[in-house]
């Protein structure tokens, strides 16, 4: 016994079976494609920033690891028995300022991992002091202004009394000595 329906009530349920099968690829392929879409829009620019920050993050690298290497190749070259003092009272000579050195004495509170040393100098113009840092700063050996106290000499007001403290590492650090830049 079958069921006979007229063409209107056929129509009427194919009409029905398309609109279910349109909402179906809808809830099933159109909605979840749209808020995938949605959400790489919002993604994907807060990756690119991250990507942005790790280039700019990669470059700050390559800049330090060589500079490290310059440094390890600098400590390589440099005397292995640097005297941090001698090294000091010659360029003290070389700017005329052995006559201006009321103190040169190694720091009683310096790291185990560098040497370091006080200059109390009295009477120096500008153009003598900046010289001699100048020239500590760019010696071949690894060595470095700390600290550095400038006051007016009171007697004076053209010349300058001041306090630099200078570092320099001892080469037979181990951490340097085994380290290998990649």
């Amino acid at each position: 016994m079958m069921m006979q329906i007229t063409s209107r009530e056929r129509l009427l349920s194919v009409g029905l079976v398309v609109v279910l099968a349109a909402w179906a690829l809808y809830a099933l392929a159109v909605r979840p494609a749209r808020a995938r879409i949605r959400t790489l829009e919002r993604i994907i620019p807060e990756k690119q920033e991250q990507l942005h920050d790790l280039q700019a993050q990669s470059v700050q690298y390559t800049a330090l690891r060589n500079e490290f290497a310059q440094v390890q190749t600098q400590m390589a070259a440099q005397e292995p028995d640097l005297q941090l003092l001698p090294f000091l009272e010659t360029l003290s000579e070389r700017h005329k300022l052995s006559g201006h050195v009321s103190v040169m004495e190694p720091d009683a509170l310096q790291p185990r991992s560098d040497y370091a040393v006080t200059i109390e100098l009295h009477d120096t113009s500008l153009k003598q002091l900046v010289d001699f840092l100048s020239d500590v700063e760019t010696s071949k050996s690894i060595v470095r202004v700390g600290s550095l106290h400038i006051r007016k000499n009171p007697k004076n007001e053209v010349l300058l009394d001041s306090t630099v403290g200078i570092r320099s590492p001892k080469p037979s650090t181990p951490a340097l000595a085994t380290q290998t830049v990649p």
